[in-house]
């Protein structure tokens, strides 16, 4: 009887742990302004210098290059995090030196093509490391 007790307060304990790890991995969505106005400002002179060769002017890319802005960049992104762009963004890009790009340069990119996706700006400056950004969804903008 003891054991079974023990078996049962130990089991109790980890669903316990297992629920508030799950609640402490909610995400958040880029429609919660998670970039400030200023950063996107940064990132849209980086993208022009960096990005736009390929990617077009207005985010629309081009041949095998896609679009960072409207339906087919929400076609692709939708349901990833911003962890996920981030990566991409950081390790391959540009194409002409992947990896060249500080953390910093990434999140602020990151912001511009946020912000041309009509997703609103916040009071806090998007975070430059990859963990904190795969806590939050791509999802439609409101």
């Amino acid at each position: 009887m003891k054991r079974a007790v023990a078996i049962l307060s130990v089991g109790a304990f980890l669903l316990s742990v297992a629920y508030v790890t799950v609640a402490a991995q909610a995400t958040k969505s880029v429609n919660d302004g998670v970039y400030t106005a200023e950063q996107a400002k940064r990132g849209e002179a980086l993208y022009k210098e960096n990005c736009s060769a390929c990617h077009g002017d207005n985010l629309e890319g081009s041949g095998p290059m896609p679009p960072l802005a409207g339906k087919d960049f929400l076609a692709n992104w939708t349901g990833k995090t911003v962890g996920d762009l981030f990566e991409k963004t950081s390790t391959t890009m540009p194409a002409t030196a992947p990896g060249s790009l500080t953390p910093e340069q990434a999140a602020d990119i990151i912001s511009f093509l946020l912000s041309k996706d009509q997703y609103p700006a916040g009071s806090a400056a998007l975070e430059s490391k990859q963990e904190p950004l795969m806590q939050i969804k791509i999802d439609s903008p409101k």
